[in-house]
């Protein structure tokens, strides 16, 4: 049952990413903020879809976020962080943000066929391929601040 609903959910994401990228949504705005060390390139699209891209200089780590917008207030947020060491190794973050608050978290850890070898392995050993900064709680605070300072820059 918990397979089925990680399933769901996955295939819900790339659904969305997929639709969002042959749509070609009209570009609004971009562009690049700094909040404290982290330098954050910042894409508007129309359709309440943000994407942002964040370079943490400090721990050298980037953090891939899109925000989608649904209904009045809600969004699904999705999070990418590539492995330090394989490149086809990644990390998703996907939350449920609505009326300011972040509902059903999901870390799910993604890898392409040539990465089998590692499959099998603990969510803890998996872990340990990825910046320990960019955990799962840091994730989810970092996301809602960033979401935060994106609307209040641009209404």
């Amino acid at each position: 049952m918990k397979s089925t609903i990680l399933l769901f959910l996955l295939f819900n994401s790339l659904y969305l990413f997929a639709k969002n990228v042959h749509e070609k949504p009209k570009l609004l705005k971009s562009e690049n903020i700094k909040m404290d060390s982290i330098q954050v390139q910042v894409s508007i699209y129309e359709g309440k879809t943000f994407v942002t891209e964040s370079y943490f200089e400090k721990s050298k780590s980037k953090l891939s976020v899109v925000y989608s917008g649904f209904g009045k207030s809600s969004y699904q947020i999705s999070t990418r962080e590539n492995s330090a060491m394989p490149e086809d190794f990644w990390r998703t973050n996907i939350f449920k943000f609505e009326n300011g608050k972040v509902l059903n978290r999901k870390e799910n850890f993604c890898f392409t066929g040539k990465m089998n070898a590692i499959f099998g392995k603990t969510d803890e050993e998996y872990r340990k391929y990825f910046s320990k900064t960019l955990n799962s709680e840091f994730v989810e605070k970092y996301v809602v601040e960033l979401f935060l300072r994106i609307k209040k820059q641009n209404h």
